[in-house]
């Protein structure tokens, strides 16, 4: 009995202290978030007469994401996981702190953003893996939380860097801000967890290997990969968060030249860049309507991703054109339909390549979304704003709403395609009775006369 009551006892302060962690992690992850929104802040506050030059601040950061992102996997079984992370957080806040030398330049800031995505590629990696030995006893809400760092870091780094410029203040100030935060949380990290936490391949985390188990049970997976429907469902994701992430770069101009003060700007925009997708996400997280990590419903969550895209795809496309008065609670209800989109992709992506290609599924996702758009947009956005008007620019990122609901549709018509072509494939095998050269009828027989003695 009373060794039952000290692994009990053992089990709840292992528990504790891998929520005291989660709370550290989330505010680690924040500050990291947080440097890409002031990056986009910075971006948009640079003087100068090339927009294109000024936004591909944000392609840089990717492109160091893309470069780093392949060499994790080796790095991390060559060094450990640990180790990898650990050197990767200290150059980052030298990286960090690299963007307030005095006097530092355009393209110098290019090849510290470069740094800073580079170094930062491990981050997400590790932390899925993290979360999966520590956290299953509530995975799916502990990781929801940790995405949801992401809009909330970018936004309010966005609104700061923003705003320290429009009061006179070097933006700066912001990435000191984050450098400290970062670290700081970091160094507390370590401090608390320590390599019994933090350290895979510590011995003593070994026991937490039985929790990816009960995450992998909670999940239902097709029978074989569905490449198509991956592929299809892939594009469109990114599409959609292209759209997402695009209207913070064209947002203020564009709102500018309706007549928008710049303060109504931050504050209204990243109020609905916040709230409008977690509440449309709320929607497709509960359960009630789609269950995007159970394949046996995977066709109902296509039909929900074709519906919702294009309902914001439409409420995208009316924007340019809503009055003035109305545009603002336009963007909101846009932005809450798309804000549906990704939770029930995401489940999608996950389950696709079947259990033995979850990792493989989402190096591709994170790649693909780099490749396709995040590094390739700021620059071209910018190069839009310099070549055409404001209004043209904010149709062209209105329009990635549409190919991302174009493409869901088509993610749909795959479905339907490989799910004949396996039935086809079922009923194309020989059976095993046949391969032993007995007919359907004897074999029936041979059980009946079975079933009678």
């Amino acid at each position: 009995m009373a060794s039952v009551d000290m692994v009990l006892e053992r089990t709840r302060k292992r528990e504790r202290d891998s929520l005291v962690l989660y709370v550290l992690i989330l505010v680690n992850f924040f500050a990291c978030q947080f440097g890409h929104g002031s990056n986009i802040g910075v971006a948009v506050s640079l003087p100068g007469n090339s927009k294109a030059m000024n936004l591909a601040l944000g392609s840089w950061v990717t492109m160091g994401v893309c470069l780093g992102l392949p060499l994790t996997p080796w790095a991390c079984r060559t060094f450990g996981e640990f180790n990898v992370v650990v050197v990767c957080t200290v150059l980052d806040v030298i990286a960090m702190l690299l963007m307030t030398v005095p006097g530092i330049t355009l393209h110098q800031i290019y090849a510290v953003r470069f740094l800073v995505g580079f170094f930062e590629a491990p981050f997400l990696p590790y932390l899925q893996e993290w979360l999966a030995r520590h956290g299953s006893h509530n995975w799916n809400v502990w990781n929801a939380i940790l995405h949801a760092m992401v809009p909330l870091g970018e936004n309010v780094g966005f609104i700061l860097a923003q705003e320290l410029v429009s009061a006179g203040f070097s933006w700066r100030w912001a990435f000191v801000g984050q450098a400290i935060a970062f670290g700081g949380t970091a160094l507390l990290c370590l401090a608390y967890g320590g390599r019994r936490y933090l350290d895979f391949a510590d011995g003593s985390s070994a026991k937490h290997m039985e929790s990816e188990d009960k995450v992998v049970s909670e999940v239902e997976y097709p029978g074989t990969e569905r490449w198509g429907v991956y592929w299809a469902t892939n594009v469109s994701l990114a599409a959609q968060l292209g759209f997402l992430g695009g209207c913070k770069y064209v947002i203020r101009d564009y709102a500018m030249s309706r007549g928008f003060g710049l303060h109504v700007i931050l504050a209204t925009f990243s109020g609905i860049a916040l709230l409008g997708p977690a509440l449309g996400g709320s929607v497709a997280m509960s359960g009630s309507i789609v269950q995007p990590d159970k394949w046996g419903q995977h066709k109902r969550t296509l039909v929900f991703l074709a519906v919702i895209s294009t309902v914001a795809a439409v409420l995208a496309a009316t924007l340019p054109y809503v009055p003035t008065s109305m545009f603002w609670p336009a963007m909101f209800v846009t932005f809450f339909a798309a804000g549906g989109v990704y939770p029930a992709a995401q489940g999608i992506i996950n389950i696709a390549l079947t259990a033995n290609r979850v990792i493989e599924a989402s190096v591709y996702q994170v790649q693909c979304n780099n490749i396709l758009f995040a590094m390739p947009m700021p620059y071209a956005i910018g190069k839009a704003m310099d070549s055409w008007s404001i209004g043209a620019s904010f149709r062209l990122v209105a329009f990635l709403q549409v190919l991302a609901a174009a493409g869901f549709a088509l993610a749909l018509l795959a479905a339907d395609f490989e799910e004949e072509r396996s039935a086809w494939n079922r009923i194309a095998a020989p059976s095993t009775s046949l391969e032993e050269g007995l007919s359907p009828t004897m074999e029936l027989t041979r059980d009946l006369k079975t079933a009678a003695e």
